[in-house]
């Protein structure tokens, strides 16, 4: 276990190997068969084939890893689609009337789902982003993964990650609960979304599609559906693959 120092409490520790997208993610991928490579498909630029790979580097001590986990991953993970294609999340949403019903996709606020809770979720997804912003991964085929918030925006992220100070003021994180089944089946590790280039960052974790922006000049949807700095915290539901809205 090598020496370093941790990019979360800044101390020179011994380093874990720590994932970028959680453990359980790449778990509950595998295919339910008894015969045959069970691996998770991994889908390139250039390549679609079955793997094990997952993506790791020693970036966090042992005390920090707990802290992420204790503030939103363990929450967060067991609402994300299950190895037995289930979808708690998505079957708490279904089971509750949204206060809003559009065309195709239904929003639900804090007050429509109190017992959902949002400051887990923000800090699970935020970690993420953060993440692969303070450090460069590696994807099987040497693929590069990371994003850059920005050196001012990366510090006040990760002191609110280390318990040391409030979701960042100029944040807004979005997340859309999907209903098709490819999506729910599916998680990527964080990327600028190409869809719009407004330097808004994307990742999928099986059915939960977040996107994080933080910038003193987000526009007004991006405030108004966002779970953090905002009462209404929206969660919002559609088919995320008609028409797909990322990139």
């Amino acid at each position: 276990m090598p020496v370093g120092q941790c990019k979360l409490c800044l101390l020179t520790k011994d380093l874990r190997n720590s994932h970028l997208m959680p453990r359980s993610l790449y778990k509950n991928a595998r295919g339910s068969g008894s015969t045959g490579n069970q691996d998770p498909v991994l889908i390139t630029k250039t390549s679609r084939k079955k793997s094990s790979y997952q993506v790791t580097d020693y970036v966090l001590c042992g005390d920090c890893e707990q802290l992420f986990s204790k503030n939103g991953e363990a929450y967060v993970m067991p609402l994300a689609t299950q190895l037995n294609r289930k979808f708690p999340l998505w079957e708490i949403l279904k089971a509750t009337k949204p206060s809003v019903r559009g065309h195709r996709f239904d929003a639900y606020s804090y007050l429509d789902t109190p017992n959902v809770d949002r400051d887990k979720i923000a800090h699970f997804a935020i970690s993420v982003f953060w993440r692969a912003s303070v450090h460069t991964w590696e994807q099987e085929n040497g693929d590069k993964v990371r994003i850059d918030l920005g050196r001012k925006y990366n510090e006040e992220v990760r002191k609110y990650l280390h318990e040391e100070g409030g979701v960042p003021k100029n944040a807004s994180l979005q997340l859309t609960v999907c209903s098709d089944e490819i999506n729910q089946k599916s998680f990527f590790v964080p990327h600028e979304n190409q869809k719009h280039k407004d330097r808004t960052f994307i990742f999928v974790a099986r059915g939960m599609t977040f996107f994080f922006r933080i910038s003193n000049t987000l526009r007004g949807f991006e405030e108004r559906l966002s779970i953090v700095n905002n009462p209404q915290r929206w969660i919002s539901v559609r088919d995320c693959g008609d028409p797909p809205i990322w990139r």
